[in-house]
């Protein structure tokens, strides 16, 4: 599923990927590929608190909209091994604020009703060094499950004269998946198209057995390449 972080890449573009633009044309093309220790959205494990490879390629336009998709190996999700994520949207600023408005499709191959829909907005404020993000996503009753709401705020601070930068996030969600917090503090470091980075997650998610472990406290490193 598309994380907080590709939010804020959307939102600004050349902190997140490496773009290519061909000629003067009226897009620019970007792609991405990640090894993580664990999966984690929203604070719950998708890969099974295992390491997962993940990989996406974006097209922005230069009128504000972009499309892309997203991959990742999962844990055994209700038979797939495998997510693939479709979105598009716009994404531009007003009055010193960023804004991003996307539609977002979540496919899991051979899953058993597993595949749906979520409408994201984020808003994003830069002051100095810091940018706080406050995303919002909702997810409409479907086939497979009851309306679900997303809410978090999110801050990132360039520490300067580093290539360092501190993020703190928490979030809310309530609706089909359940009700809970999650909330995450990291540190990433930035050498040319490489990205590595290590955080804190940790939800109050309770459930049963396999699941609740799932969403328990944990340390991530992730190392992704930008091309």
């Amino acid at each position: 599923m598309i994380r907080l972080l590709l939010g804020a890449a959307l939102l600004f573009p050349s902190a997140g990927y490496a773009q290519t633009d061909a000629g003067g044309s009226s897009a620019s093309v970007s792609y991405n590929a990640a090894i993580v220790s664990d999966y984690r959205f929203r604070g719950l494990s998708y890969s099974n608190r295992k390491p997962a490879v993940q990989g996406g390629a974006d097209i922005y336009f230069h009128s504000g909209w972009f499309v892309g998709t997203w991959l990742s190996s999962v844990a055994n999700y209700g038979g797939a091994h495998a997510e693939v994520d479709f979105y598009g949207g716009y994404s531009g600023s007003a009055g010193g604020w960023n804004y991003t408005a996307t539609l977002l499709g979540y496919v899991y191959p051979d899953g058993r009703n597993t595949d749906y829909f979520e409408m994201q907005s984020t808003v994003a404020h830069t002051l100095g060094p810091a940018t706080a993000t406050v995303t919002v996503a909702y997810y409409p009753k479907q086939w497979n499950a009851s309306s679900n709401l997303y809410t978090s705020l999110g801050a990132d601070v360039a520490i300067l004269g580093t290539p360092l930068t501190a993020s703190a996030s928490v979030g809310r969600e309530n609706g089909s998946y359940d009700e809970k917090w999650d909330w995450s503090a990291g540190l990433s470091y930035t050498l040319d198209k490489l990205e590595i980075s290590a955080s804190y997650v940790d939800s109050n998610y309770k459930g049963a057995l396999e699941a609740g472990k799932n969403g328990r406290a944990t340390a991530l490193l992730s190392v992704k390449a930008l091309f």
